[in-house]
């Protein structure tokens, strides 16, 4: 913990935000460190939760001048202006009301003209590019194994997540016999958790504000020795201490509530390589879904266009 300038000498500490450090020395920063200062105050969710590397990149400066940026804020290195960045997110978050609120004095468009509308596309546009650049391919890879290989797979979602559980479990459903949405629709939560095992696993969605019913479903699996996947929005959910793999999705929104585009993404790609993995019976599993959804009317009938020629 940093101390306040101005409680020396009275044993009391106080948290010293990233931007109180930057306020306080930018008059003597070089114009290059005044650069990247104001980069990380405009961007402390990037600075945040990308690598030195990648935010370099992102502002056109070298990795060094942010290393040369923290010693000049008094810190010890990066990591510790990272730090100070992570906690000013956490300071900044408001709560779904508050945001609302915001939008309603908001105008239509920001002042460079944009509607709202292209607002919201091009913030998911960001997320999703994000997602994609900060994916680590490999550990996806080694989830779509492990969960091919469990004997049972358990999906749930609480809260603004629950659609995403009955997606990516609707979508499961097709190809397999053993996966099953949990924690709705009559199935509960503590019966599907009962009696988990190492050879199963637990998907899990969960975003800001977190449900408390998921963090301990994550913490019953784990316990159980199931392998437990949690996919949530930000380094701080509190499951992540349960997770053996888990994924941050980018959700930044001008709206009140957050932007799941880049969930939608991860998701449907694991699903995919899912499906790759899992051979000849998924294949064999679709056929007869598809099959049987016609045998039961599920479908709006096609019927064969009538040619100009037969009209006449």
């Amino acid at each position: 913990m940093f101390q306040c300038p101005n409680s020396k000498g009275t044993g009391v500490e106080k948290r010293v935000s990233i931007n109180d450090l930057i306020t306080q020395r930018y008059e003597t920063l070089s114009p290059r460190l005044r650069t990247a200062a104001d980069y990380v105050v405009g961007h402390c969710h990037d600075v945040a939760s990308r690598s030195l590397r990648a935010v370099a990149a992102s502002s056109d400066l070298n990795p060094p001048t942010y290393s040369r940026l923290a010693r000049a804020l008094g810190l010890n290195s990066y990591e510790e202006m990272r730090e100070l960045c992570r906690n000013e997110i956490k300071d900044r978050s408001f709560s779904f009301a508050e945001k609302a609120s915001l939008m309603q004095i908001a105008a239509d468009e920001d002042d460079d003209g944009t509607p709202f509308a292209l607002q919201q596309s091009a913030s998911a546009i960001r997320n999703i590019d994000d997602f994609a650049k900060a994916l680590d391919i490999v550990a996806l890879r080694r989830v779509a194994d492990r969960l091919v290989a469990s004997e049972r797979v358990f999906i749930a979602g609480s809260l603004a997540s629950v659609g995403f559980a009955q997606y990516f479990g609707y979508l499961a459903n097709l190809a397999f016999s053993t996966w099953q949405v949990v924690g709705q629709n009559g199935v509960s939560l503590a019966t599907a958790l009962t009696g988990l095992e190492q050879r199963d696993a637990l998907l899990i969605v969960m975003k800001n504000p977190y449900a408390q019913r998921s963090v301990d479903a994550t913490q019953i699996a784990h316990e159980a020795g199931a392998y437990v996947v949690v996919i949530s929005d930000s380094m701080f959910c509190p499951a992540f201490r349960y997770a053996s793999q888990s994924f941050i999705v980018p959700t930044e929104s001008p709206q009140f509530f957050s932007s799941h585009v880049a969930t939608l993404v991860l998701l449907e790609a694991l699903m995919g390589m899912v499906i790759r993995r899992a051979g000849t019976q998924a294949a064999q599993r679709l056929k007869e879904v598809e099959r049987n959804n016609h045998r039961l009317g599920e479908y709006w009938p096609v019927t064969k266009p009538t040619s100009t020629r037969e009209t006449k």
